[in-house]
């Protein structure tokens, strides 16, 4: 079984590449040449629009979930 902190990591990066690539895909369809925005637009869509990773200390331990940028819901692991 994997650890709750490590699959709220790894489902942060999954949706962060997947974003990323998606973004990158649709730049280059508009953008030519190879120049510096073809990188940087992409992984600010990533950054911000990936879920966060969220971290809450309970009595019982600590819950784990991830946060997406448009609501305050926080989705648990």
């Amino acid at each position: 079984m994997m650890n709750a902190m490590i699959k709220m990591y790894v489902i942060h990066v999954v949706i962060f590449i997947a974003i990323f690539f998606i973004a990158r895909y649709i730049i280059s369809q508009y953008v030519v040449d190879p120049t510096f925005w073809i990188t940087v637009i992409p992984v600010a869509c990533g950054w911000l629009l990936a879920p966060k990773p969220h971290v809450e200390e309970h009595q019982s331990g600590k819950q784990y979930g991830l946060r997406i940028v448009f609501s305050n819901k926080i989705i648990k692991l």
